[in-house]
């Protein structure tokens, strides 16, 4: 194997002669196994990843004219994986949704998927101040109308808005006297049971999550990723630097830093997107890149539109922030080292352990799989190993080490195996789409065309391999 300048690698053999065996992370490395100890350059390229990142808007008009390709285009572009997809239904305040309506959805999520984009769902009734909204028991008709779309489509979905309820389908001013406790409640409970469980929803406004649920506590880890309704309520913030309280978005007459606190310790483990909306004398102390990089660190950004408002994204390209937040929002996942086994044979122990270090802004917030594959480098065969890891729990800030075991199966041809890590996503329908699968942030690493992160090592699959045989559970299977 060639050596590279941004690898650094040792074996190190454990002979039976000498020990019986080697303290491994957790894990216990069998004797005569051998293996690879690798460190990796961290790669600070601009490149897309699944459901983070800057985003393009998409309507609304009363139309709801289909969502068209060349806007996806643009956002790849840009190395952009989401768009974000606002239905207005000004149309149908005091009537059923047709269902003209319901497959402009259902094409638009097919647009996404086809395109290797995600959309992020809002639906409203006014979009503009003044408007009306909808009363409480239509807002609930038209939620149970839209379940079958949603369910079946949530795959291009990466998150949804609350919506639904007052100007610009963000909770203010609703025409219907919405925003009390109860109709509040039972209007997102709602919403959640008809969006799949894997999914979250975000919320306008902190206070009203802390009202809805009678908790002014963040979510505990313990919670987190439950499924409950509470794990799945996130965060908008459609006024971010806009003044000195986001334009409301925490409440003005109360210290606002505590709001804050209580924001980011939620959004550890929940999505936080939206936009800036003001560039304005009230905003000019807060729009400026220092401030800007503070705040989306502090409260977990994933997601921010691209081009609104476009001054205060142009002011943050001209202070040379931009680049930053384009790879810092949301996850970014850096492969500090790893320790391998790079010789076995058939039916052997496969052990590997990789400290991966989170330095975006926040966690991956959807659930996401993790896989060891192993390759032939003569036949291309593949064989992979599910590991029972979540990927949403690499924390922002840290670094987790992973530890992996599995077994070789006992007629694995021989021969040399290139060694990968892949993170694809979990449903069928994007499950082999390089474009949907997790990138590393490091040098030499990707391969564009599955999708897989090569760690920059191999396994000699051997008859005369140490290493001893493997008797549990988690075994590697052919594709």
């Amino acid at each position: 194997m060639s050596m590279k300048a941004s690898f650094k690698k040792y074996v190190s053999s454990l002979s039976l002669m000498a020990i019986t065996a080697a303290t491994y992370g957790c894990r216990i490395v069998p004797a005569n196994a051998s293996i690879v100890t690798t460190s990796y350059s961290q790669s600070f390229e601009n490149f897309s990843n699944p459901e983070r990142g800057f985003y393009l808007n998409y309507g609304p008009t009363d139309e709801n004219y289909p969502l068209n390709p060349r806007r996806v285009q643009e956002a790849k572009n840009e190395n952009m994986s989401l768009i974000r997809r606002i239905y207005s239904l000004s149309n149908y305040r005091d009537s059923p949704l047709p269902q003209s309506f319901i497959n402009v959805v259902a094409q638009d999520l097919q647009q996404a998927r086809q395109s290797g984009v995600k959309l992020i769902i809002r639906f409203a009734y006014n979009w503009f101040k003044g408007g009306e909204d909808a009363p409480k028991d239509q807002i609930l008709a038209h939620m149970e109308q839209l379940r079958p779309v949603l369910q079946d489509n949530y795959d291009a979905i990466a998150y949804v808005h609350a919506g639904f309820i007052g100007s610009w389908g963000e909770w203010n001013r609703s025409t219907n006297d919405l925003l009390n406790t109860q109709d509040m409640r039972d209007i997102l409970f709602k919403f959640l049971s008809v969006v799949p469980s894997e999914r979250m929803i975000a919320l306008r406004y902190s206070y009203y999550k802390k009202r809805i649920y009678d908790n002014n506590n963040p979510l505990t880890a313990s919670e987190a990723y439950s499924g409950g309704n509470r794990a799945r309520t996130g965060a908008i913030n459609d006024c971010f630097l806009a003044s000195r309280d986001d334009a409301g978005t925490y409440l003005f007459d109360q210290d606002i830093e505590p709001q804050k606190d209580y924001l980011s310790q939620d959004n550890l483990y929940l999505v936080q997107g939206g936009e800036t909306c003001s560039s304005d004398k009230f905003a000019q102390p807060y729009i400026g890149c220092d401030n800007a990089l503070q705040d989306l660190q502090r409260m977990r950004w994933s997601a921010i539109n691209a081009r609104f408002k476009r001054d205060v994204t142009d002011l943050w390209k001209n202070q040379g922030c931009y680049g930053e937040i384009s790879r810092r929002l949301g996850y970014r996942f850096n492969l500090v080292n790893s320790e391998i086994t790079n010789s076995l044979k058939p039916g052997g122990r496969f052990f590997a352990k990789l400290n991966i270090e989170n330095v975006g802004w926040a966690n991956a917030y959807n659930p996401r799989l993790l896989e060891i594959v192993l390759r032939n480098k003569q036949t291309n065969q593949e064989y992979y190993l599910r590991v029972n890891e979540d990927v949403r729990r690499w924390t922002t800030g840290e670094t987790t080490t992973v530890n992996i075991e599995g077994g070789l199966p006992s007629n694995m041809p021989l021969g040399e195996y290139d060694i990968f890590l892949n993170l694809p996503d979990p449903q069928p329908r994007l499950y082999n789409r390089p474009e949907y699968s997790i990138r590393l942030a490091n040098v030499d690493i990707w391969e564009e065309s599955t999708g897989y992160n090569f760690l920059q090592n191999s396994l000699v699959v051997d008859d005369n391999a140490g290493g001893e045989s493997y008797s549990g559970s988690s075994q590697f299977v052919s594709r």
